[in-house]
């Protein structure tokens, strides 16, 4: 099974297009067509949670709320979204959000 084959199964009972307009839901970070290892369930991503996600050694967090919210000017880990980010690439670990979609 790959990452994308988890969010089709998500995307069937909580479906994209029923996220308000202001939100930022789906897969974020990572390769889709990677196998999935594991998943990781959370309400917020932070820099903990994927050193959780690392020390687990699953490759796919699940959120309630988006990571990246507002939309990503640079990359450089000059905050802690930017870092996460940048974690979750360099361990080959994608992000999934299902905020208002799932509500």
């Amino acid at each position: 099974m790959n990452i994308n084959d988890i969010v089709s199964i998500i995307d069937e009972f909580a479906p994209l297009a029923l996220q308000e307009d202001y939100d930022n839901v789906g897969l974020l970070v990572g390769d889709p067509m990677a196998k999935a290892k594991g998943v990781l369930l959370c309400i917020d991503v932070t820099e903990e949670i994927i050193d959780e996600a690392i020390s687990l050694d699953v490759n796919l967090i699940i959120s309630h709320h988006p990571l990246i919210f507002n939309g990503l000017k640079k990359i450089v880990g000059s905050n802690a979204v930017q870092r996460s980010v940048i974690k979750a690439i360099k361990n080959d670990i994608a992000i999934y959000a299902a905020h208002t979609n799932i509500d």
